[in-house]
């Protein structure tokens, strides 16, 4: 049977474990399945990184309201973030990102394509990975709307107490 007592009482603690295995997973995909980030997929990881980061300090202070609140707010932003990222993905929005370089040391045209050679390239608007037709974008949304709903339940478990 399913142990509803044990998710209460542990939210703070399961909620940071999540974002720990969402980022971990990411980091995955982009370096053991060679799937690069583009900018907006770099975006969707850093509320999961906040979240663990505030919710480090503030379950250590025993927090868990404020962190509750936070972790709901910053879930809001990767859910926009996220649905953002389908729509360029889809087509329905256009998003143009500037190209950006850390190979400024660069003098030749030869040395520049052995550069380009080398980088790999992710556009925002291009699905590289997908799962039954949903791309990580999709999926961010889903997930972004379940724990909204999961940090709300147990912020308003919290407040009948």
């Amino acid at each position: 049977m399913f142990n509803f007592q044990f998710i209460r009482k542990n939210t703070e603690y399961l909620l940071i474990t999540v974002s720990f295995c969402i980022l971990i997973s990411t980091l995955l995909i982009e370096y053991i399945f060679n799937f690069p980030p583009c900018k907006l997929c770099i975006y969707q990881r850093i509320p999961y990184l906040l979240s663990i980061i505030f919710g480090i300090g503030l379950v250590f202070f025993k927090k868990i309201r404020e962190f509750l609140f936070i972790f709901i707010i910053l879930q809001i932003a990767n859910f926009f973030i996220a649905s953002f990222h389908s729509l360029v993905e889809r087509g329905v929005v256009k998003y143009e990102m500037n190209c950006t370089s850390s190979g400024s040391d660069i003098e030749t045209i030869e040395e520049l394509r052995n550069f380009l050679e080398k980088v790999p390239i992710a556009k925002c608007n291009e699905i590289l990975f997908s799962i039954m037709g949903l791309s990580l974008a999709n999926f961010n949304i889903i997930v972004s709307v379940l724990l909204i709903m999961w940090a709300f339940a147990m912020l308003r478990i919290n407040e009948q107490k």
